[in-house]
């Protein structure tokens, strides 16, 4: 913070923005345009400003999601078609969103829940044949792969948290991952507030002017400073988390029934939760949790369900209903240690013996 705060020109230029760059270009690869944004929300409103959405566009979409993945759409008078998600990954199934595709489809989004992905070959395949644009909401997925490609540049476009909340932070931020030479130029002068900025720089026009409709999405200097930081620790935060998840694993394994599995734990990195059988089970075992004083939390209230999501009929959504009741998130940060995560299964055991 010091070096930033030594030379303004460091802020001028951006220094700790295009280091980030640089260690970003090493995790997805140089195909892939990356754009630190002040959140993943705001990669998203600019994804949905590129596709020049239409009132009554429609977008394809999990329920069980943050309300970003929808606002940024609706906000441009896009109707949001909330499909039903799969018991195995908790993402969009993939029969389902074929149910949902209509003539006024735009885009699917796929929410990667948890950092797990699905079968994103299946959903490619199918954007491709109904000329759709997919979309990867990989919020939770920094550090995950697909067949060893990165989550966020497979789709056409990719958004990716640095929230406090996330593996990796910048306290606040995000990046938009741009995977198609289709919307770049575009993506570009949204982001440098409506000019073509990037164009005048590398000399490829005249002159900087206005050309398209933009607004300030650009990561703040002094979030990309702690970033950075993390982004050079990446390796040890990532592989601690993974440690954390493996004990929880081993440790519950008894209770195979509730717990993620076994197969998601090569890249369990943003949480850990349970799937109690009810959701009366659920809040017992939170409640039971919390006298001991460890924090659990349930998670997304379906959007379908809420009074905004209200306005746009969806029809049932069994599976996203029951694991939105049921789930419950389990403790899992760099701060806490082996024992910590033992401390916390043996509590979620005496509470399933019945002590």
């Amino acid at each position: 913070m010091a070096d930033l705060f030594s030379d303004y020109e460091f802020f001028r230029n951006k220094k700790y923005s295009a280091l980030c760059q640089e260690e970003l270009a090493l995790v997805f690869g140089q195909n892939t345009y990356h754009l630190l944004t002040h959140s993943a929300t705001g990669g998203l409103e600019m994804i949905a400003k590129a596709m020049d959405i239409r009132p009554g566009d429609e977008i394809i979409m999990p329920s069980f999601t943050f309300v970003s993945t929808a606002n940024a759409f609706v906000s441009h008078g896009a109707i949001p078609v909330f499909a039903d998600i799969s018991i195995s990954d908790f993402n969009l199934a993939f029969t389902e969103i074929e149910k949902k595709i209509s003539e006024k489809t735009r885009a699917v989004v796929v929410t990667h829940y948890g950092g797990h992905s699905t079968n994103l070959d299946a959903i490619r395949q199918l954007c491709d044949a109904h000329q759709l644009i997919m979309i990867e909401d990989a919020a939770m997925a920094f550090g995950n792969s697909y067949n060893g490609q990165p989550l966020g540049t497979i789709g056409d476009m990719g958004v990716i948290s640095f929230d406090i909340t996330k593996q990796i932070s910048a306290i606040q931020g995000g990046v938009l991952l741009v995977n198609t030479p289709d919307f770049m130029d575009r993506l570009d002068a949204i982001y440098h507030i409506g000019t073509n900025r990037t164009r005048f720089e590398t000399q490829k026009v005249p002159y900087y002017e206005w050309v398209d409709t933009g607004s300030k999405y650009q990561m703040n200097e002094l979030n990309a400073v702690a970033l950075y930081d993390n982004l050079l620790n990446r390796a040890h935060i990532l592989n601690k988390r993974k440690e954390l998840s493996r004990i929880y694993f081993n440790e519950l394994s008894s209770y195979a029934d509730l717990i993620l599995p076994e197969h998601k734990l090569q890249e369990n990195i943003h949480l850990f939760y349970l799937l109690a059988r009810s959701e009366e089970e659920r809040e017992a075992l939170r409640h039971h949790l919390s006298e001991k004083g460890i924090e659990a939390m349930f998670h997304y209230i379906p959007l379908h369900t809420s009074k905004m999501g209200k306005k746009f009929p969806s029809g049932t959504l069994p599976v996203t209903d029951h694991v939105s009741g049921s789930l419950l998130r389990l403790p899992l940060h760099t701060g806490m240690t082996e024992q910590d995560v033992v401390e916390v299964c043996d509590a979620v055991k005496r509470f399933y013996n019945g002590r």
